[in-house]
């Protein structure tokens, strides 16, 4: 993918919630471009749509339900990140 160094992520997306307050154990790093977070971004949901295809075979299936999970949310905060990236980009003169 050709970088377009002028458009990248801000850094304001996190995710992974581990206590009763929702407080974010991780985030999207600030500076990426978004052509190598929208392919990360897409290489995850690659791996949540294999994780979820098994399990529609597979009853015993806990442990990829969770990581599907976990990857979705990763794949989530990418695009996110991305979205208000382009949505500062928009709103500057």
């Amino acid at each position: 993918m050709k970088n377009n160094p002028q458009i990248s992520t801000v850094g304001k997306t996190s995710f992974g919630s581990y206590n009763a307050e929702n407080a974010s154990l991780f985030s999207i790093k600030a500076g990426v471009s978004i052509e190598d977070a929208l392919e990360q971004a897409s290489c995850l949901l690659g791996c949540v749509r294999d994780l979820t295809v098994i399990d529609t075979i597979d009853s015993d299936a806990s442990v990829r339900v969770w990581s599907a999970h976990y990857l979705g949310e990763m794949a989530k905060a990418i695009i996110d990140d991305v979205a208000t990236s382009l949505n500062h980009l928009r709103a500057r003169p």
